[in-house]
């Protein structure tokens, strides 16, 4: 795993190096230069599908059920989401660390199970959006260039497997953390399984009582993830009027719902580096555009993912000490407690019998 850390950036970093030199540095500083204060825009559009796709996730918590204000779940959201763009396989690591950081504002169980709803509602509007850009291949004989027909085969292939994943996860997932327990089990991994085993069936049975008591949040955690989808759209859209590329809005959704398939190819690769200025590069080229423009645009959209990585990794060194010194606190109550001779009842971050007063996050 340290030498993947090593080599995939590496990799990436060359693959970045070389397309620089073979469509000119000096092109691409003047669509640099042209984007200037329109960057703020870029920004504000990033932020924009933040705030729904966190929006989005807000509704994976029962309506009846304590769940953690708006503020912390964005800056919750923007530190995990750092923490998988700078880590090997996706989001192995920074989803997982999203139910860890809100671990003193709701239980653990209910906001692993939050995290798997919400994400698996990304995955499912982000294959939509994909499907539709492909749509707009067939139905749309205007564009400069018809994608090839091995790529078109291709893409499909990928989109019908995407597919069946999706459905098989969507099926799964409501016993996904005591089917994964039980294959430990039956590995001969003994990890204090029984204690996790029943953590495990309490976070499944948090995901299965959500899918049928809160049908309607669910469809609303689709609405806002799409939303964050059509946005993301409108980014790569301005960007490109901004540089002075005369697109419409729907080569601009063609671009980015195919570079989500080429990202996704690439999960392993930490930040896409290098895949990201590449897959651009790629499209522009297969639908008869200039390949300088779809490198800039690749290089602005770094820049966008380093800023707001940089936001999540302060946000990820306030909410990690927030959990220390309320991990610490626990102790020193646990520890007096004991010296005193009382039986004194500490609220532990795992119990589920007791949970802190509703706030709302409206």
């Amino acid at each position: 795993m340290k030498i993947l850390r090593l080599i995939l950036p590496g990799l990436g970093l060359l693959l970045l190096g070389y397309l620089v030199g073979k469509v000119g540095f000096d092109e691409i500083l003047h669509s640099l230069a042209v984007i200037r204060w329109n960057f703020a825009i870029v920004l504000l559009v990033a932020f924009m599908w933040h705030v729904t796709n966190t929006i989005a996730w807000s509704f994976a918590f029962p309506a009846d059920a304590f769940r953690p204000r708006l503020r912390a779940l964005i800056m919750t959201k923007l530190a995990g989401d750092a923490v998988s763009q700078l880590t090997p396989l996706a989001n192995m690591g920074g989803e997982p660390l999203k139910a860890y950081l809100l671990k003193n504002q709701a239980p653990t169980s209910r906001g692993l199970a939050s995290v798997i709803i919400n994400k698996t509602a990304q995955v499912m509007t982000g294959l939509l959006f994909t499907v539709v850009g492909l749509g707009l291949v067939v139905l749309n004989w205007n564009l400069p260039q018809a994608v090839p027909l091995p790529i078109q085969i291709g893409l499909t292939s990928l989109l019908l497997v995407a597919a069946a994943l999706i459905w098989l996860l969507y099926k799964k997932q409501r016993h996904l953390f005591s089917s994964l327990l039980a294959l430990f089990r039956r590995l001969g991994l003994s990890l204090e399984l029984e204690s996790k085993m029943i953590r495990a069936v309490r976070i499944d049975s948090e995901i299965s009582r959500f899918y049928h008591e809160h049908k309607m949040r669910f469809a609303l955690v689709l609405l806002f993830h799409a939303a964050g989808w059509m946005l993301g759209a409108l980014e790569t859209y301005l960007i490109l009027r901004a540089l002075g590329e005369g697109v419409s809005f729907d080569i601009a959704f063609l671009i980015t719902s195919l570079a989500v398939i080429i990202n996704s190819l690439f999960f392993f690769m930490p930040s896409n580096i290098g895949v990201l200025e590449g897959g651009q590069v790629f499209l522009f080229m297969t639908l008869g555009l200039n390949p300088a423009m779809g490198l800039a645009l690749g290089i602005i959209k770094r820049m966008r993912k380093i800023f707001w990585i940089s936001v999540g990794w302060v946000f990820l060194t306030r909410l990690s000490r927030q959990v220390s010194r309320a991990k610490a606190g626990y102790t020193v109550s646990d520890r007096a407690g004991s010296d005193r001779g009382d039986s004194l009842v500490v609220v532990s971050q795992s119990s589920e019998q007791q949970m802190p007063p509703r706030v709302s996050y409206r």
